[in-house]
């Protein structure tokens, strides 16, 4: 089942593939996800990363935004994205 981005309200950052339509359950994604203040990390994600004790960075699945986007303890999500290679 496709994921439409544009229903999730804590996603900060929309990717361009995204604006252009629905994307797979099953791709995935680098995401940061800060917490709320008193947010305890859901045990359903595995940080990649720990930047500080309310945010942290983890690979997931599309179909994941859709759980934290229900979480309580999460206040955001933003999608990363790749810096071009500089020479």
């Amino acid at each position: 089942m496709a994921i439409d981005f544009k229903s999730l309200k804590k996603l900060e950052s929309l990717p361009a593939s995204a604006q252009a339509g629905r994307i797979d359950d099953n791709q995935r994604f680098l995401v940061l996800v800060k917490l709320r203040d008193s947010g305890k990390r859901p045990d359903y994600v595995t940080p990649r990363s720990e930047i500080g004790s309310q945010m942290f960075s983890a690979e997931i699945e599309a179909a994941e935004l859709k759980a934290l986007e229900a979480d309580p303890a999460v206040e955001s999500v933003s999608i990363s994205r790749r810096i071009p290679l500089v020479k």
